[in-house]
């Protein structure tokens, strides 16, 4: 459940941290999130995958508000039969410039998320937090590197994470973008990849 919830705050702060103050901060977000928990002490990997939409919308010239939805099911297990994950976040986020192609980012989101197995639904609530730099390079090029709060709870379960996360995006027209991301600096690594649309 924390996964879902890690990936989602994290999906959320893509777009503006990849967005300059030059792009527009209007835009729909269609892609990936694959989650990977390796336990070193019994040597255990388990990678899951989900799909997630978004979408950005400027409000002021250096305020937006986002949201995204996350949805999923986990790899087959007799404990996962017939399991359903999803989680939604919504949050503002704040940008200003440094200096020429590079801007100063900080956001922050509301998560809830929702485990169902059927006759059983548990859900979980939460926040992240995060700020850092985002620059623009030649060529259709842009990355940025956050430093990410985030805290979450369920009747069972309690999480609070430290990390940095790193992004990178590549525009094939001024409308269309690819993006991804990943998580450092900690047990379960998370790796968004898709494309966003400017609008």
């Amino acid at each position: 459940m924390k996964r879902i919830l890690i990936a989602a705050g994290l999906s959320g702060m893509l777009v503006p941290a990849l967005a300059s103050a030059e792009l527009d901060y209007n835009a729909f977000n269609f892609g990936f999130v694959t989650k990977t928990d390796s336990t070193s002490s019994n040597s255990v990997t388990s990678s899951f995958t989900e799909y997630n939409l978004g979408i950005s919308k400027s409000i002021r010239k250096n305020i937006y508000l986002d949201a995204y939805y996350e949805t999923g099911t986990p790899p087959w297990t007799q404990a996962n039969m017939g399991k359903h994950v999803h989680s939604i976040s919504f949050g503002p986020g704040f940008h200003t410039p440094l200096k020429e192609n590079i801007d100063i980012v900080a956001s922050g989101h509301i998560v809830q998320g929702t485990d169902k197995i059927p006759g059983s639904i548990a859900s979980a609530n939460g926040y992240d937090i995060g700020a850092g730099l985002r620059s623009q390079f030649p060529y259709g090029l842009e990355g940025s590197v956050l430093a990410v709060h985030e805290s979450y709870s369920s009747d069972t379960v309690s999480n609070r994470d430290t990390y940095v996360n790193a992004q990178f995006g590549f525009n094939f027209t001024p409308d269309v973008q690819m993006y991804g991301s990943i998580d450092l600096l900690r047990t379960y690594r998370t790796i968004d990849f898709g494309l966003r649309l400017f609008y």
